[in-house]
């Protein structure tokens, strides 16, 4: 009886084992990045930092920056959604993300804050879709080399 139910274990494992490879596969390619999530987590990153930093200032210069530069923020959520497999993991990097931005500035006076992130505000207001795109394409090839990139 004891080796039946060890054989039937080992069976079970067995089975089981194709979808954890699966699975450990598709965590592998999440934690790889293309060159297009690159420039879109660092376009994310960046639209993170002016929404904290506008939110603590009262400035209404993230919600310009937003709808300015609407379709180019969607496509770079897409991408992050794509590379993430899901807008549910996408969501909790993004929060994650805002979490962290927020973090950092935790404790200081908002007038502080404000006054460090005086030229980020001036850069969000300057950004227009080609322009952002450019400066997310800059970011993305300064931070390129400490991403692990897909099929290597």
């Amino acid at each position: 009886m004891k080796r039946l139910v060890l054989i039937a274990a080992l069976g079970t494992a067995l089975l089981q084992q194709p979808g954890w490879a699966a699975e450990k596969a598709r965590a592998a390619k999440a934690d790889c990045y293309t060159e297009n999530a690159i420039e879109a987590e660092q376009a994310i990153r960046f639209l993170t930092d002016v929404m904290v930093v506008s939110s603590t200032c009262q400035d209404t210069v993230y919600a310009e920056f937003r709808l300015r530069n609407r379709d180019a923020i969607m496509a770079y959520q897409k991408a992050m959604i794509a590379h993430f497999h899901g807008a549910p993991a996408f969501d909790r990097w993004n929060t994650s993300i805002a979490n962290q931005s927020s973090s950092k500035r935790a404790g200081q006076p908002s007038q502080l804050v404000c006054q460090q992130a005086a030229d980020l505000l001036k850069q969000a207001s300057a950004l227009d879709p080609p322009k952002f795109h450019a400066f997310a394409a800059a970011q993305a090839a300064a931070a390129g080399p400490q991403y692990p990139k897909c099929g290597r």
